[in-house]
C-alpha cells in the first residue's frame, strides 16, 4: 500500500466510512489537495499532472470498491404441499405402531430437510413409498459470491493495467496528503506567543498581493474598514484553495531552522470558520495539515515546522482553505510571515 491509498485510509478511518457522503467528502478533500499541490508547481509538465490525477482516481476507484456489495437475490418461496383429501365417506385409517417405530429409529440421511421444513404433512412424510424433500441450495449465497468474486476479478485486472502491482511505484504528488500529520487547533496562539522574540520576515501584506493566487472557483477581494486593509479570501465549493507565494530566496535563508509561521487573520462578522492550512516548500517538504477555529476576533494563528538544509529548488506556496465545510464562509487576511525559533 502507497502513501496516497494509507493517506485515504487514515482520513476515511477518522469518520464513519460506510457513509457514502463521509466518503464523497474525503475523496473531494484529496483530489482538491492533488489540485493545489500542481498549481504549486508551474514547472510541471501536463503530462505528469495527468498521470497524477489517474493514479490517485485509480486509488480512490479501488478503495470505494470496497463500499459497494450488491444487494442479495431473494431465495425463491418454497412450494407448500398439502396432503391428499381423503374422501368423507372413506374409514380413518388405522394406526401402524410397527412402521412409525421403524421410521422413528431410522437415522436421519444426510441431505433430507427436517421434519415439516418444506410444509410437508407429518401423514405423508411417513407414507410408505413417498419420497423426502431435499434440501435445496443456498442460491443467493452463491449468487452473492460470485458476483464478489467478479469485482475481485475486475480490480485484480484494473490494478494491472495501471501498474499498481509493478515493482516500480508511481509517480506520487509533489504534496501527498497526509492525514496521520493533520492537527486541529480550536484557539489561537495566544498574543505573548506571537509577537515573541522572533526574526519576522513577511510573506505577505496588502502592500504587494500580487503573489497570491486564487483558482477557478475561488474568489480573492481586497477590503478596507475601521479595523484597517485585508484580502477577504472564499474557497471555492469544492474547497479550492487560496495559494500563498513564498519565494524560493526566503526558504533558502530559512532552511536548516526550526521556523514558525503567523497566519494573522479573522472570519467575516458572525459567522465562525474551520479553516485548513497546508504548504509546499519544494525539496524541503511540507507543513502536513493544519485546521484552526476562527472567529471574528483578529488573532494569530502559528504553526512550527522543522525545515532541514538544503536548497529548495523552487518558490512554495501556503494553500488556505477559508471553509472546509463548503458553506462559503470567508477568511480576512491580515498578514502572513515567518521567523526562525
Amino acid at each position: 500500500m502507497d502513501s496516497i491509498e494509507r493517506a485515504i485510509r487514515n482520513a476515511l478511518a477518522k469518520g464513519d466510512a460506510r457513509d457514502k457522503s463521509f466518503r464523497e467528502r474525503v475523496y473531494r478533500s484529496v483530489l482538491a489537495a492533488l489540485e493545489r499541490a500542481n498549481a504549486a508547481n508551474p514547472d510541471l509538465p501536463p503530462e505528469a499532472i495527468e498521470q497524477r490525477r489517474a493514479a490517485l482516481k485509480t486509488h480512490i476507484t479501488t478503495i470505494e470498491r470496497e463500499f459497494v456489495v450488491p444487494a442479495p437475490a431473494p431465495a425463491p418461496a418454497a412450494p407448500s404441499v398439502k396432503p391428499p383429501e381423503r374422501p368423507a365417506n372413506e374409514p380413518a385409517p388405522q394406526p401402524t405402531p410397527k412402521v412409525e417405530a421403524a421410521v422413528r429409529d431410522e437415522p436421519a440421511e444426510a441431505g433430507y430437510a427436517d421434519e415439516g421444513s418444506f410444509g410437508v404433512a407429518a401423514d405423508d412424510r411417513l407414507s410408505p413409498g413417498h419420497d423426502r424433500p431435499r434440501r435445496r441450495r443456498p442460491i443467493a449465497m452463491m449468487f452473492i459470491a460470485a458476483i464478489l468474486l467478479a469485482a475481485i476479478a475486475i480490480g485484480g485486472w484494473w490494478a494491472v493495467q495501471v501498474g499498481l502491482l509493478s515493482n516500480s511505484e508511481p509517480a506520487e504528488p509533489a504534496a501527498a496528503p497526509e492525514a496521520e500529520s493533520e492537527s486541529f487547533t480550536p484557539e489561537p496562539e495566544s498574543g505573548a506567543e506571537a509577537s515573541g522574540p522572533r526574526d519576522w520576515v513577511t510573506i505577505f501584506d496588502m502592500s504587494d498581493t500580487s503573489g497570491v493566487v486564487a483558482p477557478a472557483g475561488a474568489t480573492i477581494e481586497a477590503v478596507e474598514d475601521e479595523d484597517g486593509t485585508y484580502l477577504a479570501i472564499r474557497s471555492g465549493a469544492q474547497g479550492e484553495a487560496i495559494l500563498f507565494n513564498v519565494p524560493e530566496a526566503l526558504l533558502r535563508e530559512l532552511a536548516g531552522n526550526i521556523v514558525v509561521f503567523d497566519i494573522e487573520a479573522r472570519s467575516e462578522e458572525g459567522r465562525e470558520t474551520q479553516i485548513s492550512i497546508s504548504c509546499n516548500f519544494g525539496e524541503l517538504g511540507d507543513c502536513g495539515r493544519k485546521r484552526y477555529l476562527v472567529g471574528y476576533e483578529r488573532s494569530d494563528y502559528l504553526f512550527d515546522v522543522e525545515m532541514p538544509a538544503g536548497a529548495p529548488g523552487a518558490d512554495g506556496a501556503i494553500a488556505i482553505v477559508s471553509d472546509v465545510e463548503n458553506e462559503g464562509k470567508a477568511l480576512h487576511i491580515f498578514e502572513i510571515r515567518a521567523g526562525r525559533r
